[in-house]
Order: C-alpha cells, then structure tokens, then sequence
C-alpha cells in the first residue's frame, strides 16, 4: 500500500488538490471509420474509466462510428478536422489546428494531470503539436504503420517523413502495435529505442473467439469455397490486386467466390472493374458492417492484399475464427501469420503469387485442414490485455520526471 501512495500521481503535483490530480487521458484522431485504429481508440476510451483514469476523444465529425459516439460523455467532434491533408482548404487545417490548441488548453486548466494520445498520422502531428503549444508535456502517439513506405517516390516519402522526424523530437513515448514498425522507428528517429513501448492492439475475443462454421475442408458435389477481406477501399489495401488475383482463381475453380467487408473513395472504380470483368454474381461487396463476425463465419479463408499496414486487427480476427490467412507479407503481419503454419505469405505486390496461393488453398484439403486448425498465441491481443498495458504505461509516464 505505501508503494502505491509513494507513486501516485499527485507527488508531481504537489501543490494541487488529489481531484484535481486524477489522470485525464485525451484521444485524438482524424475519422471515426470502421479501422482498426478507430477501434483500439474507442476501446481504450470506454475501458479506462474502470482503472480511475478519466478520457476524452476529439475526433472528426465523419465516420461509420460517430452516431456511437456522437451522445456520450467527454467527446468533442470538430468538423474540420479531417482526415485528407486539402492545401485547397488551408484555411480548414489552420481552423481545425487551432480548434484543437483551444480545447486542450481548456482541458490542462480543468485537469493538470493530462497525457495527449493520438492515433494515426495525420492526427498524430496535429495532436501532438497542439499538445505542445497547449504547454501539455505528456504526447503518446501509437503507430498504425507509417505514411511513408517504399511504394512513393523519394519526394513523397520525404513530404511524409520529415513532419513525423520533427514531431518525433516532441513526443514523450511511442507504441508500436508490430515488430516491423519498431525496427522502422529506430531506424529513422533519435532516441524512439529509448522511448517505445510494444502493446498489440485488440480486438473483441467475445465477438470473434469462436470456431468458424467451416471447421474443415467443403466437400459438397460442388462445394462453394468463400474468401474474404475486411478493408477500406483506399490505396492502401490495394484492393485491385486482389481482384485481380481472384479473377485468375476463379477461372480455375468456378466454386469461388469473394465477399469484401468496407468501403470508401474507390467503390465506384471497384464496382466498374467488377462488372467489366462479369464477377458481379460472385464479387460481394457488403459496405460498412457494424458485426463483421456473423459474415466472416461464413468464409473459407481470408485474405489481405494491403502494400503498407501496421498490424491490422481483421488478421487477428480472421485467426481467432480460424481461418487460413493468405497475405502479402506487410508491415506487421508475419508477426502473427507463418508461412504453411497458419496462412500463406507472399512478396508485396505480387499478385500473380497470391493467386496461386488462393488456388491451392481451394484446391488442398490436406493443407487447408493444418493451417485452420494451428494453434495461434493471441493472448496479447485481448482487449483487457491492451486496456491494462496502457493504464500500468500513463501512470509510469505521470510518475516520471523525466520528459523528453
């Protein structure tokens, strides 16, 4: 019990009352999507306040998951803040900058004790920069992946890494959700060895922790054999390759058929690419769900085609139910899926392979049944898992004296 006293927040804050000393978490990102790191941020947000410590969320006002939010306690939607960086509409950034500076600065007079954690890239420069002019000395920031990959020119790829370089200089600690992204950040950021730590991010084991419906291999006269995704329609998912992957599979094996969980700006494209190629009758592209688990008991396999991720939670998922994971390896990913273990892993951008993948997926019995039923270490995926790591890591950040 005098451990506890001895390290209690309020020793930094000695002049202040123990109320007012209560830590006060702000969650900062850009749009409130069906992503993963939409999700980990609402996770965090409603699962803190059993820990004692108290959150907030600012967030754009766009998003499948803002009429979630849009009523509850302590969430700030500000319309200008937006997800896609406009130079058209500067004026926007600037308003939506300084919208952001206001609040946190009526937020630090209310509550001294306050940590600024952002997520995603965008936010996380916004966020933290107006964490910094607000005077607020705690900004965490969580990788999702970097904005920056191989796959940009070398002026893009500077446009993107030179504002996460200097914002890195301000930023007190970093979480990384994959491997990849801390051999990245210490590649390319003084002292992120010095100020990281590794928290998977989460995903709801109530909802997905149960066995797939096809619990072995379809051997029906003419078994319809269902691959699946989960994935915004952005350049990031590289949802073309996967097309065009599936296009070649099903020209093998007519039984197969493919369902994609999301949306965004490339619907329109993808819809035209669907019908001139006439899969419209075994292309299913569902939208937005609010329960992807009900759909994807329903799949044979999973597949994920993105040419730059961190480490996206509907992999976890995808295990959880059990489902072979067929994947470019990117980002994160080979943390969880190994190659002829649980899934199959391919060369980023190779579409050509990761077809065949897909063929011989529908096509080995033998094959199908090791990789469903392998056994996968998600333990440090669970939700209470993630919500605990970030409580033990805001109270070490308010009892240090030591701000970088």
């Amino acid at each position: 019990m005098k451990q506890k006293q001895e390290s209690h927040p309020c020793t930094l804050e000695s002049n202040r009352n123990t109320a007012s000393c209560k830590i006060h978490v702000v969650y900062i990102i850009t749009k409130l999507e069906l992503g993963g790191a939409q999700k980990i941020c609402l996770t965090l947000f409603d699962g803190l306040t059993p820990t004692g410590i108290a959150t907030y969320l600012i967030s754009g006002d766009q998003g499948f998951l803002v009429e979630q939010v849009r009523t509850k306690k302590n969430v700030f939607l500000i319309p200008n803040l937006k997800r896609e960086l406009s130079l058209k509409s500067l004026s926007h950034e600037v308003r939506a900058f300084w919208q952001l500076i206001q609040k946190l600065r009526e937020l630090k007079k209310k509550h001294p004790l306050i940590i600024i954690h952002t997520h995603s890239t965008k936010a996380g420069i916004l966020g933290r920069w107006a964490a910094f002019f607000s005077g607020i000395p705690r900004r965490v920031h969580t990788i999702h992946g970097y904005a920056f990959h191989e796959h940009q020119s070398t002026l893009t790829w500077l446009l993107l890494y030179l504002p996460e370089l200097f914002t890195s200089f301000i930023t007190t600690h970093f979480i990384c959700v994959s491997t990849a992204d801390i051999k990245t950040g210490i590649k390319l950021f003084p002292r992120f060895a010095h100020k990281h730590s590794m928290i998977r991010a989460a995903v709801d084991w109530q909802q997905f922790f149960t066995p797939a419906v096809q619990t072995s291999f379809p051997t029906t006269p003419m078994p319809h054999f269902i691959f699946g995704t989960v994935a915004c329609f952005k350049p990031q998912k590289n949802l073309f390759d996967l097309l065009q992957a599936f296009a070649w599979v099903h020209k093998k094996n007519p039984h197969t058929y493919l369902e994609i969980i999301g949306d965004g700006i490339q619907r329109p494209a993808l819809e035209a690419w669907i019908k001139q190629h006439n899969l419209s009758t075994v292309i299913i592209l569902h939208g937005w769900q609010d329960k992807v688990a009900p759909l994807m008991r329903c799949w044979n396999t999973f597949v994920l085609s993105s040419l730059w991720e961190g480490l996206p939670c509907a992999v976890i998922e995808a295990r959880l139910l059990k489902l072979p994971v067929i994947s470019y390896a990117t980002g994160g990913i080979p943390d969880v899926i190994k190659h002829e273990q649980n899934g199959l892993l391919c060369k980023k951008g190779d579409w050509s392979q990761l077809a065949q993948h897909m063929l011989t997926m529908s096509q080995d019995q033998v094959l199908y049944k090791k990789l469903h039923n392998q056994s996968d270490m998600l333990d440090d995926f669970q939700d209470a898992y993630m919500v605990h790591a970030h409580d033990t890591l805001y109270k070490k950040l308010c009892t240090s004296k030591k701000m970088y």
